[in-house]
């Protein structure tokens, strides 16, 4: 019979440890820095709405009453002291019962104690009524415990419906002053134009966004809108009971042959 290695007393000993060594081991728990990540992240949402819509429509998107919530992680997983979270996903509900979702593919701490949380495609997003969803999503989130700031980089996208939308290349959000930033590129498109600035300060206690850097606004005049909605394109000729002859002459008909 051969004769074991070394390292185990006898081959059934072997075997009863490559099993154990497969077998999944119950998770270490994650630290509350999800937690609180989530928490603050239930102010981007709002934000967002500022930006793109009606503060005075969604104003009530910044209270701070939360009625219910649900937290999970698919997996959680502790190796070479770093705390590594995948398909983070946190559900809850405001104050008038509109749900709201935050997800995020992955996150890692270098420790358990480690302030700092990174997180990979981050999303966030609300129903601010039946059929006018908002959305805030990010490629990268660096959350800071201590400073209570989350840095968003590598794009940033808010839309709200199928009317607004916002992106930049990265943002700042200062938890406790409540003041979000957004640099890099800012622009915006609505039903009104279009808007193009090289910075966004949004001042939730005071309910104000404020552009700067090279604004560039452009509106869309309303007849064009309903023109572009309605898909009216008709040439003066079409129109009804109207000949060549029976246009008024406003001097800025072209020269004829």
């Amino acid at each position: 019979m051969h004769k074991a290695d070394n390292h185990y007393a006898s081959p059934t000993d072997a075997k009863l440890r490559a099993r154990a060594a497969l077998t999944p081991q119950p998770a270490k728990p994650a630290s509350g820095s999800w937690d609180r990540f989530v928490a603050a992240m239930r102010i981007v949402l709002p934000v967002a709405a500022i930006v793109l819509g009606s503060v005075t429509v969604f104003w009530p998107l910044l209270s701070d009453t939360e009625v219910s919530f649900t937290l999970s992680k698919e997996e959680v997983a502790a190796s070479d002291d770093k705390v590594r979270m995948t398909n983070l996903r946190y559900r809850g509900t405001d104050a008038v019962d509109r749900l709201f979702t935050i997800t995020a593919a992955s996150g890692m701490q270098d420790d358990p104690a480690s302030p700092r949380i990174r997180l990979e495609d981050l999303s966030a997003q609300m129903d601010l009524e039946p059929g006018l969803p908002a959305r805030v999503e990010a490629r990268t989130g660096v959350y800071r415990l201590n400073e209570g700031r989350l840095s968003l980089v590598g794009g940033v996208e808010l839309t709200s419906g199928a009317d607004y939308a916002l992106t930049m290349s990265g943002a700042e959000v200062q938890i406790k002053s409540r003041v979000a930033t957004g640099h890099g590129n800012v622009s915006g498109r609505s039903r009104l134009g279009t808007l193009e600035a090289a910075r966004v300060e949004i001042r939730i206690d005071e309910s104000k966004g404020v552009f700067d850097g090279g604004v560039a606004l452009r509106i869309t005049p309303a007849r064009a809108r309903t023109g572009a909605e309605n898909g009216s394109d008709a040439k003066p000729s079409d129109r009804p009971n109207e000949g060549p002859n029976d246009r008024p002459d406003n001097g800025t008909a072209g020269n004829r042959d």
